[in-house]
C-alpha cells in the first residue's frame, strides 16, 4: 500500500475506572462459580467428578469471557476512509464505524476548552471512543454526520501521521497540536 495514503494505529484500553471494575467483577464471578460448583458437589456427594469438571469448565468460561475485558481499539485510514475497529482479546474484531474524512465537520483536540465546548454543542447522537483512557495524551475528536443522517463524534488518540492524513483529505476542518 502507499505509505502516504494509508495508516493504522492500535491502542489498548487502560484498566482504570469502569474497565478495572469489570475485570474485578469477572474474576469474582469465576471464584464464585468454583465455590458454587464445589458446594453443590458436596451436597450431592459428587466431589470427585467435580475435581475434573470444574477446572475444565473454568478454562472454557475464561476462554469465552475474558476477551470482553481485554479490549484494544484500532483505527485505520485508507484512501480517505477512517475505519474504527474493536479487538477483543487479540482474537476477534468488530468493525464499529467508518468515516469519510472529507465529510467531517470538525477535527480538533479534546484538551482545548473551546474545542471541547464545540464538541458538546454539536450534540452527537452517537459517540465512538478509541481512547485508552479519559486522560489520554493527544486526544482528538472528529464530528460528522453518518449515512443515517445522525450526528456522530469519534474520539481518538492522534499521531502526527494521522493528522497529516486528516489534513490531506479535509484541510478546512482540522486544528493540529500533537506531541507524538
Amino acid at each position: 500500500m502507499n505509505e502516504f495514503t494509508s495508516y493504522e494505529f492500535t491502542v489498548s484500553q487502560k484498566y482504570e475506572g469502569k474497565y478495572f471494575w469489570r475485570r474485578v467483577a469477572l474474576i469474582a464471578a469465576y471464584v464464585f462459580y468454583v465455590i458454587a460448583a464445589f458446594l453443590i458437589g458436596a451436597f450431592a456427594r459428587i466431589v470427585v467428578p467435580l475435581l475434573a469438571f470444574v477446572p475444565l469448565s473454568v478454562w472454557v468460561l475464561v476462554f469465552f469471557t475474558w476477551r470482553y475485558v481485554s479490549v484494544e481499539y484500532e483505527y485505520s485510514i485508507i484512501s480517505g476512509i477512517l475505519t474504527f475497529t474493536k479487538i477483543y482479546g487479540n482474537r476477534s474484531r468488530k468493525k464499529i464505524t467508518e468515516i469519510r474524512l472529507k465529510d467531517a465537520s470538525a477535527i480538533a483536540p479534546l484538551d482545548d476548552r473551546l474545542q471541547k465546548s464545540r464538541l458538546e454543542a454539536w450534540g452527537a447522537e452517537h459517540v465512538f471512543s478509541a481512547l485508552s483512557s479519559s486522560s489520554a495524551k493527544d486526544a482528538y475528536f472528529i464530528t460528522y454526520v453518518n449515512d443515517k443522517n445522525e450526528r456522530c463524534a469519534f474520539l481518538f488518540e492522534a499521531t502526527e501521521k494521522a493528522l497529516k492524513l486528516c489534513k490531506y483529505y479535509n484541510p478546512s476542518t482540522i486544528i493540529t497540536t500533537v506531541s507524538r
